[in-house]
């Protein structure tokens, strides 16, 4: 587009500085602005130099190929070589037809049998792909590609299993429910050569530890080794994702970052208005122009508050879609965004990849995503048809007000690397029931010593027995525990919300216990409830709809204790002491704030009788900052290194890509500070700030030392997650004690925390 496109975002930038609201010091404005163009990836050989089979040089030409890219070419040596790969390509620059191209043209038509089987995240995505898939096959008898997921019906799953398809499409979940319950399924995948994992970026985390298990237990039904095959467009460590995943070393091909095609990237100041406000307010001005819009947020109730007040605020009907929505309603949003029927939606990462939503102008980020891998990930759904204009909002929070400082460093990240826990014993215990249900039993002198600790959990719980070597299940027991578990996008067990006698959706424990407290008022689909009651033994949310004009909304106070700490690795960051390790915490909800929308109306609090509590087991890292408690005396100490706490998980942000709600805190009056990962087992995330403490501390002692603040406030150490609402922060404590750490000054003994916890 060249220049045509630098205008058009010149114009955009003349859109937003004629009509953003302007209010005094604090008016929203464009704090920075870059347009981009990406070329074409590098050529590669001809279709003919590259000599590909003939059926897929003449199906290529008619798509309008004449040649591969090179890094295409370089992924199709490698596989018919019967290599692993790990592929890493921006979005929409041919990722598919790097590995697909190599499988069909490999792949023997006569033989029968499941030959390469392609797994993608979700449902939606498989489906969205095999229509590109099927436009490449031969015209051969029995060349066809078949979906096995939860929506395949039983008269086509029958088909399979008589005729199987030399390409099966499936997603994680349909494995893990396969592999337990299918003597057909697992028939089916016996004969695969090929293993490909497309979109591997998302198995982070969680879930990334669920598909490593997964495919552990799928190794136990092949009938030979399978060529590994991984895909994504943003893995900062694509080597080792792939070592974690397959199990084995693979080749690491690369193809260009970013989607081909122009950008206007744009950083937006909200001022002093509500982020969420201003996100609605960003993403209606750039509908009524005329664009297709969708609007991301990382949390589930604000992307139900953005939608709300975009419909009520702005008369523009954007819909919501997020995990905890029924699947009916998920897909009934895509195909209205689809069809032009709404101007946009407000997501959470659940459509951050590549699902077919038609043609999208605008994505608009409510704040700085989680990483850098998540930023270019979501700014590549923007611009299919021209231009995609990317606009980001900063608000009053310190990374945001850091990025505002140091706008350019924003644009000029690496990809962090993609990050898991292999060993959550979590995951591993309900994967360890599954491999007894779909065995029969586990046989601990052929299996990882990994999962050993899992077992011996199953076994405490009466869940399983042990007869020498082999570990039986008790059935009822395990079917119960699996069924109350819940998707592979989590580790802690589902609570259902009721509202009368229908589910209306679902929340992770420990999210639930934030989230749906008694009293709390709960946005669900774009319809407000008041939680009546919350039964953690049923694991059973109870809701009543309430009218839509309650002007306030709740957020819970809470407790985090520390109730064990186990470590296995021990080193100075700086000069304090910081160790990683197991550890098991205890959330006490004990009440909740009433706020109102109205910022004029001070906040209420209201406690409960008994607070609601809940334990369970994590990864994270316990480390000791000097107190100064002589020179700052007691109350300002512990004032500071709760602010440090706080501000060291907003730096982990930049340092370990985390995201707003990926990690907890616990501050202690001896200085003790606890950093764990929020879901249940570990995600990875605390372990790599444990790698990283030390570019922790410099960017939140940046952070604290250039706000401008009288001593603590949003755009610092405040967090809108602080169980105690925020009480005890002291910003310039927090400056003396992290420059303390920087310039090696106190050097306190690690030793175990005292007192009773601040947050």
């Amino acid at each position: 587009m060249g220049e045509e496109g630098a205008e058009q975002c010149s114009s955009i930038e003349d859109l937003f500085s004629r009509s953003l609201p302007r209010r005094g010091a604090g008016e929203s404005r464009i704090v920075y602005s870059r347009f981009e163009e990406h070329p074409d990836p590098e050529p590669g050989p001809s279709l003919v130099e590259a000599g590909l089979p003939s059926f897929l040089s003449e199906k290529l030409e008619k798509m309008g190929v004449r040649r591969l890219y090179r890094y295409q070419w370089e992924a199709y040596r490698a596989i018919r070589a019967g290599r692993h790969v790990v592929i890493v390509s921006g979005t929409g620059t041919g990722k598919t037809e790097a590995f697909i191209l190599p499988i069909l043209s490999a792949i023997d038509y006569g033989r029968g049998g499941v030959q390469a089987l392609l797994i993608y995240p979700t449902k939606a995505l498989a489906r969205d792909q095999v229509s590109r898939i099927r436009m490449l096959l031969p015209d051969a008898p029995g060349a066809y590609v078949g979906v096995y997921d939860g929506d395949t019906p039983e008269a086509e799953r029958r088909r399979m299993a008589e005729h199987p398809p030399p390409i099966m499409v499936t997603n994680p979940d349909m494995m893990h429910y396969g592999l337990m319950h299918s003597e057909r399924f697992r028939r089916l995948i016996r004969t695969s050569r090929y293993i490909v994992l497309d979109e591997a970026h998302v198995y982070e985390g969680v879930f990334g530890s669920h598909v490593k298990a997964v495919i552990e237990r799928m190794m136990y039904f092949l009938s030979s080794e399978p060529v590994f095959i991984a895909s994504g467009a943003t893995i900062g460590n694509p080597e080792e994702l792939g070592a974690l995943l397959f199990g084995r070393r693979p080749d690491v091909i690369r193809g260009p970052m970013w989607r081909r095609g122009s950008a206007c990237r744009i950083l937006l100041s909200a001022g002093g208005l509500s982020r969420w406000s201003f996100t609605a307010q960003v993403a209606s001005l750039l509908a009524r122009h005329g664009m297709r819009v969708l609007v991301f947020t990382d949390s589930q109730q604000m992307a139900e508050l953005v939608a709300r007040i975009a419909r009520r605020s702005h008369g523009l009907g954007f819909e919501v879609h997020r995990a905890g929505l029924m699947p009916e309603d998920r897909r009934s949003v895509e195909e209205k965004l689809r069809r032009g029927v709404i101007p946009g939606v407000v997501a959470t990462p659940t459509l951050e990849l590549g699902i077919n939503i038609g043609v999208l102008d605008a994505v608009v980020m409510a704040s700085p995503p989680p990483s850098y891998a998540k930023y270019v990930q979501r700014a590549g759904r923007a611009g299919r048809r021209g231009l995609g204009v990317v606009a980001t909002i900063l608000g009053d929070d310190p990374i945001d007000a850091y990025y505002e400082r140091n706008p350019r460093e924003f644009f000029d990240r690496e990809v962090e690397p993609t990050v898991m826990e292999p060993d959550n014993e979590e995951v591993l215990k309900l994967h360890a029931a599954a491999m007894m249900l779909e065995r029969g039993w586990i046989d601990t002198r052929r299996i990882e010593g990994r999962w050993m600790p899992a077992i011996r959990l199953l076994i405490s719980e009466g869940l399983a027995v042990q007869r020498g070597a082999r570990v039986y299940p008790e059935y009822r027991g395990v079917r119960r525990m699996i069924a109350e578990h819940g998707s592979l996008r989590g580790a802690g067990p589902m609570v259902r919300i009721v509202a009368g006698r229908r589910v209306i959706g679902f929340r992770e424990l420990p999210m639930a216990l934030y989230d749906l407290h008694p009293s709390a008022i709960y946005l669900h689909g774009g319809r407000l409830y008041r939680v009546e009651d919350l039964d953690l033994e049923l694991r059973v949310a109870r809701v009543r709809r309430i009218p839509e004009e309650i002007p306030f909304y709740t957020r819970p106070i809470y407790t985090v204790d520390l109730e064990d700490f186990r470590g296995v690795d021990e080193r100075t960051a700086d000069s304090v002491p910081v160790a990683y390790g197991d550890l098991k915490i205890r959330v006490s909800v004990e009440g909740y704030v009433i706020r109102s929308m109205d910022s004029r109306v001070p906040p209420a609090q209201q406690y409960f009788e008994e607070p609601i509590s809940w334990s369970y087991r994590t990864k994270g890292i316990l480390t000791v900052y000097p107190t100064l408690a002589d020179r700052l005396g007691f109350e300002r100490s512990m004032s500071g290194i709760h602010a440090v706490e706080h501000v060291v998980i907003s730096a982990a942000r930049i340092a370990a890509g985390a995201g707003q709600t990926d990690l907890g805190g616990i501050s202690y009056p001896s200085g003790h500070v606890v950093i764990y990962d929020s879901a249940p087992g570990g995600s990875g995330v605390a372990k790599l700030l444990y790698k990283r403490l030390e570019k922790a501390h410099r960017i939140a002692y940046e952070i604290v030392s250039s706000c401008t603040c009288e001593d603590g406030c949003p755009r610092c150490v405040y967090s809108p997650y602080c169980g105690n609402n925020n009480k005890m922060l002291s910003r310039r404590a927090a400056v003396e004690i992290l420059r303390s750490v920087l310039e090696a000054g106190e050097k306190p003994p690690l030793g175990s925390p005292s007192g009773k916890p601040v947050a």
